[in-house]
């Protein structure tokens, strides 16, 4: 009984080895190496079987071997380290980040990407900006009427107190008194712009009742509205098709494909963030030509701010295995650095941690967002320029998506004031409706008021956290104290103690990220949060598993067993046992999404002669290199 007993465990630690018909050999086989399977054991296998999109069998060489047939791809990892793809749970690869430094759009034309950059290294006043675009409108020779989109990229001081003091609706009347315009104004489009008169009243001859009740928009002396909008009146000319032009899907969507591409040579098998309506389009348009080269877990925005949006046709998961909804999203209910919603008392020299380009040009005295933009707050009008508010429409929409039985994730959330603002609605829609917010979700991590974290275990929430940069947290600490620095940033040990889903987000080296959580070492080797450093096996699973059950697919995908589709790695170093301080120059060697070989490195393929149908061999390296040409 004891030999039958020990052969049943053996059997359900690595499962599906049994073959149930000659017909079902496998398609791939990795053997001879160190499978970390990231199960709920963590447990480790010699060798993997994959046939046709899913994992076939883990265990043993001898026992996976054995369901290989004559036309099986055997691949000897010669005991390399095979892990699941890791999971990105904040990225937003769309129209807004065209004109970033990741971007492969610069090779576009400005009539294709419907948007026309402004120079700001050539701007000192505000007629610098005027007649860069009296230029453009000249040169392109627009139509009156016709809707444009402006963008900038104001640095320093000067350029913000040019942008926020002394442009506005009037000034630029002046540049374009014929045409409705849009301006973005140095910080995330989906947190403000700024429009001349010909958009303002285009806007509010359509949605005026709307704004008017819920905001957000800047007003002058006499309760005039300057042309700054802030959520939710600004979402309307991102999601609207009455005013801002979009971008064909077949013009960008190339561009997307060749980051996400970068994504899968770095190992990144499935990302999440909230998308515009015409970004998801591109991204349908690539998925209908089987062009995915990963999984995208997208929150919609088409509803957010929109009047008279229904939210109830849309079904969580719904779409394809590549491309689909995981959550309805408000994308932001504050801003980034120094536009964090805080209640902390900090130093008003301070710029206060990290963020968008707007960290730069702003400080934590700012005359603008003193308490940073507390988008929940009713009190908060805008600014400190703001129209006061009649309701608030941020409660208004997660009481729709809680009666309709939605989720809502892919939100920024930065200031501790915003957490606990954010949960103190959770919990009046959880009296009414028990569970009701079970799995909604947060995004970054930043400053968290540590009594919030028991809070969001008890109403089942979800955090995706990006730990301390390796820049450290130093302006964290001059602004609100070295203890903060400490106890509120990324404290994510104590957030899985409490029994939340915590998952991972980050920039372009994601095991750099893994690294952090486990180090949470600066470049100077100071250690921000000792407490809340991670082991290796946690580190790997909130990259992996973690973020799978972030995006609803934890049944799915995120480990190595079993039923699961085969998101697998192949690693050049063995994750377990690196230092520490190496685990961020790991590299991959083979990315594999659904059974399909995805990313192969050159070396790779060249020793093992490997040639797969679409499969892209190159190195990290080189794909990076691309961005400095044409997108085509």
């Amino acid at each position: 009984m004891r030999l039958i007993s020990l052969f049943l465990v053996t059997f359900s630690v690595f499962g599906s080895v049994h073959l149930a018909s000659a017909q079902e050999a496998a398609d791939t086989i990795l053997y001879n190496g160190k499978i970390l399977t990231v199960d709920s054991n963590f447990r480790t296998a010699q060798a993997v079987a994959v046939r046709s999109s899913q994992i076939a069998a883990v265990g043993t060489n001898n026992e996976v071997l054995s369901l290989a047939g004559p036309n099986t791809l055997r691949i000897d990892l010669k005991g390399k380290t095979v892990t699941p793809g890791l999971i990105n749970t904040h990225e937003h690869i769309e129209e807004q980040h065209l004109d970033g430094p990741r971007s492969y759009a610069r090779g576009l034309p400005a009539t294709q990407l419907k948007r026309y950059a402004l120079n700001f290294r050539q701007v000192r006043t505000t007629d610098d900006v005027l007649k860069q675009i009296r230029d453009i409108i000249a040169a392109f020779n627009f139509p009156p009427g016709q809707w444009l989109f402006f963008t900038t990229n104001p640095r320093g001081p000067d350029q913000a107190q040019l942008v926020f003091n002394d442009l506005n609706r009037w000034e630029l009347d002046k540049a374009a008194p014929d045409n409705p315009i849009a301006l973005t104004i140095g910080i995330p489009y989906v947190n403000g712009m700024m429009l001349n008169s010909k958009g303002i009243e285009a806007l509010w001859d359509k949605h005026g009742d709307f704004i008017e009740t819920y905001g957000r928009y800047w007003i002058d002396s006499s309760g005039r509205p300057t042309g700054i909008l802030e959520p939710p009146a600004v979402r309307i000319l991102l999601e609207d098709e009455d005013f801002l032009p979009t971008p064909a899907p077949e013009d960008v969507a190339p561009v997307y494909r060749k980051l996400l591409e970068e994504f899968a040579a770095a190992g990144i098998t499935t990302i999440s963030g909230a998308l515009h309506t015409s970004t998801v389009r591109a991204y349908r348009w690539l998925d209908s030509r089987g062009q995915m080269p990963l999984r995208y877990g997208y929150g919609v925005m088409s509803t957010f701010g929109i009047p008279g949006a229904d939210v109830r046709p849309f079904k969580m998961g719904a779409g394809s295995d590549t491309l689909f909804i995981s959550s309805i999203s408000a994308r932001a209910v504050d801003g980034s650095g120094s536009r964090m919603c805080t209640s902390l008392k900090r130093d008003s020299q301070a710029v206060a941690g990290g963020g968008d380009a707007s960290v730069t040009a702003l400080s934590a005295s700012s005359e603008w967002w003193p308490r940073g933009q507390c988008s929940l707050d009713i009190e908060y009008g805008g600014g400190t320029n703001g129209a006061s508010l009649k309701a608030n429409y941020f409660m208004e929409f997660y009481n729709e998506l809680a009666q309709a039985g939605l989720r809502t994730a892919n939100v920024h959330v930065a200031g501790d004031d915003s957490h606990s603002r954010l949960m103190s609605a959770y919990e009046r829609i959880d009296r009414v409706r028990p569970g009701a917010v079970k799995d909604w979700a947060m995004d970054h991590c930043r400053l968290i008021e540590p009594s919030d974290i028991a809070r969001a275990a008890k109403l089942g929430l979800m955090w995706s956290c990006a730990p301390p940069g390796r820049d450290g947290l130093g302006e964290v600490a001059e602004a609100f104290g070295e203890e903060v620095a400490h106890t509120y940033w990324a404290p994510i040990k104590t957030m899985l103690d409490a029994g939340i889903n915590v998952s991972l987000e980050g920039g372009d080296n994601f095991w750099g990220e893994i690294q952090l959580l486990i180090t949470r070492k600066d470049r100077d080797g100071k250690v921000w949060g000792a407490a809340e450093r991670l082991d290796r096996e946690t580190a790997l699973r909130i990259a992996t598993q973690n973020g799978a059950n972030y995006v609803l697919k934890g049944d799915k995908f995120g480990s190595i067993e079993p039923g699961k589709f085969a998101d697998l790695l192949i690693l050049d170093r063995d994750y377990m046992s690196v230092p520490e301080e190496e685990i961020a120059e790991i590299q991959t060697l083979m990315t594999m999404m659904g059974g399909k070989f995805i990313f192969l490195h050159t070396d790779f393929a060249n020793e093992y002669d490997l040639r797969p149908d679409g499969a892209i061999i190159s190195t990290y390296e080189e794909l990076v290199k691309r961005r400095s040409g044409s997108s085509n």
